[in-house]
């Protein structure tokens, strides 16, 4: 699971407020708050349960009635920079049989260890609870989903640059045949192969896409109504490129178009 999230272990980490603050005004810091932490720290942290209030943010050796459970394996991190929680693996023998359960950030206490570089990761939980957590999905964040400011996911927050978004039923059939198509993760998966026309051919009601196969083998073809379609085209309107709300795997499962 310690995949490009440890990347940010070099990073000092910050609300993701701040972090907004910073992406506007001036990107660069010379030093970080006396509140903050690297990622490093946080990475294989010891993780407590404890029926205790945890008061401090800092400790001179572990207290008795926290009880050691497991360590931080992963970081869960929004598209904005901010820590969603964290993977810890729980249960087992020596790594054999361990689930994978997420604990949301703010549930959690970070506490350090006086005059060290120690972080102590505390849940206000028992043992019971913890262990009986539901296993954490590793499914659900095998890719990673664009969301724009609208809520919707798949379609990035604004063009990529040279490109603009039109409204697609303005775009001609000439303008949408060999489209490239992006599933909801922007990740191009096929092509606009051809279009369907309006019953008096003066506009595209839909779109069919080639899907699947290899190097043009087995392709299967799917039919895709226009209004689906979030289409971005560059300024020389030379290249148009057509997004859906859909996943590579979503878009495979559509019923094949009966031309």
């Amino acid at each position: 699971m310690k995949t490009i999230m440890i990347v940010l272990s070099t990073l000092v980490l910050a609300a993701s407020a701040a972090f907004a603050q910073v992406a506007t005004d001036d990107p660069f810091r010379e030093r970080a708050a006396v509140t903050d932490f690297r990622a490093s720290e946080l990475m294989g942290a010891t993780v407590y349960v404890t029926d205790a209030a945890v008061v401090t943010t800092s400790v001179e050796g572990v207290p008795e009635t926290w009880e050691s459970v497991a360590n931080v394996d992963d970081l869960v991190m929004t598209v904005f920079g901010e820590i969603r929680g964290v993977l810890i693996d729980v249960g087992g023998f020596l790594g054999i049989g361990a689930r994978t359960v997420m604990v949301d950030m703010d549930a959690l206490y970070v506490v350090h260890e006086r005059d060290s570089n120690v972080v102590y990761v505390v849940l206000n939980a028992t043992r019971e609870a913890f262990e009986n957590a539901p296993e954490f999905d590793e499914d659900s964040i095998a890719r990673q989903y664009r969301t724009d400011f609208e809520g919707r996911v798949g379609v990035p927050a604004a063009p990529p640059a040279g490109f603009e978004r039109v409204a697609p039923r303005e775009l001609t059939a000439d303008d949408l045949m060999n489209a490239e198509v992006y599933d909801r993760f922007g990740e191009r998966v096929a092509g606009i192969s051809d279009v369907v026309l309006s019953s008096d051919g003066a506009e595209v009601e839909a779109v069919l896409v080639d899907v699947g196969g290899f190097l043009g083998l087995f392709t299967r073809t799917v039919l895709v109504d226009i209004d689906q379609l979030d289409v971005q085209r560059d300024a020389e309107q030379r290249q148009v490129r057509v997004y859906l709300d859909l996943s590579e795997e979503q878009l495979e499962a559509l019923p094949e178009h009966d031309r």
